[in-house]
């Protein structure tokens, strides 16, 4: 996979590098939820981040919403923002949306997220 910065992506001469594999290459280009507003990807990855207080995990918040189908009027400020963001992000692939969360923290809301058809899978697992 060939990462690279927006403004190089768009300046880039020349074919993507060929895999080993003769599996075509894969262009990512690396950007905040924020600087995809408004564009459709066929993939997304959203990791999870620590909020400004070091208190709530914006992945695993919005995870909770989803599992508990919880009101997001009823929740506080900074959990709306937080969860308001991974919405956009999650809004913007057409075939792959993944949302990385520690499962620690996570794997409480996996039964309910895979009883609503979600497709969970813990990449620490062998």
């Amino acid at each position: 996979m060939e990462f690279t910065t927006g403004a190089a992506a768009g300046a880039a001469v020349g074919p993507a590098p060929v895999a080993v594999a003769a599996v075509p290459a894969a262009r990512a280009v690396p950007g905040t939820i924020q600087s995809a507003k408004g564009e459709t990807h066929a993939a997304t990855l959203i990791l999870e981040c620590l909020g400004k207080t070091g208190r709530k995990f914006d992945v695993t918040e919005a995870l909770r919403m989803i599992a508990e189908g919880s009101d997001p009027l009823r929740e506080l400020k900074s959990v709306q923002a937080a969860v308001q963001l991974v919405f956009v992000g999650a809004t913007r692939p057409t075939h792959l949306l993944v949302l990385a969360a520690h499962r620690d923290r996570s794997k409480k809301y996996a039964d309910a997220m895979t009883g609503a058809g979600w497709d969970i899978r813990d990449l620490t697992e062998h």
